[in-house]
């Protein structure tokens, strides 16, 4: 792991299922500081984006078990997402409003629970998005590029893929069939879902503002 900054206690936050089709948008936060962050070195953990899936389940396991008042998750399920995303438009807003408000609820959580107030992020389009609406305005934000080369930031990914992963599975599980993961190869799935539970159904497990909508209800 590179060493991005020189904090002994400090936040990290990543994201999973922005450009997944099915399934919900999760947005975690850890925090560690120089003993856990070692620890969880040691424990082999790296970017959630670069593990095997098969992995995935066994690393963020631990990191719940083991650090589980160090983590913050937050989830919007699709139904709850188009709900949101919806507003947002209206307010001439975008995906970028609703993950920099995500962001900030986990930092924000996690800073109550610790009183740290050094947070990075993997950088993104949003950063003028956050930065204003952290309270107090005394928090020490870094957004990196590749910001997973942070031991928090890995973490944060780690647990973020595995809450996206086995949500959708629980989705599939509810609806006995298979919602695949991605936004390629998607829109034969949508179809066959569309033609077996309807139309008003699609709402609960994708997310209707891709292109992928118009192209599955195109029939």
């Amino acid at each position: 792991m590179d060493k991005l900054h020189n904090w002994e206690k400090w936040i990290g936050t990543d994201e999973s299922g922005k450009g997944d089709y099915f399934g919900p948008l999760v947005v975690v936060g850890v925090y560690v500081d120089t003993d856990s962050s070692e620890k969880i070195k040691e424990h082999g953990i790296v970017d959630g984006k670069r593990i095997y899936i098969n992995q995935i389940q066994d690393m963020a396991e631990w990191l719940l078990d083991h650090y589980d008042k160090n983590i913050s998750v937050i989830k919007y399920m699709t139904s709850e997402y188009n709900s949101i995303y919806k507003k947002l438009v209206k307010q001439k807003k975008n995906l970028n409003n609703m993950l920099a408000e995500m962001h900030i609820k986990v930092i924000t959580e996690l800073s109550t629970r610790t009183d740290i107030k050094n947070a990075i992020i993997d950088k993104f389009s949003y950063h003028d998005l956050i930065s204003p609406k952290l309270p107090g305005n005394n928090y020490n934000l870094k957004l990196v590029t590749g910001g997973e080369r942070d031991i928090a930031v890995a973490a944060a990914s780690v647990i973020a893929r595995y809450t996206f992963r086995k949500e959708l599975t629980a989705l599939s599980d509810k609806y006995k069939f298979d919602l695949p993961p991605g936004a390629n190869d998607v829109i034969n799935a949508g179809k066959l879902f569309v033609e077996t539970h309807g139309i008003e159904e699609l709402k609960n497990v994708a997310k209707l503002h891709f292109r992928t909508t118009e192209q599955i209800l195109n029939q």
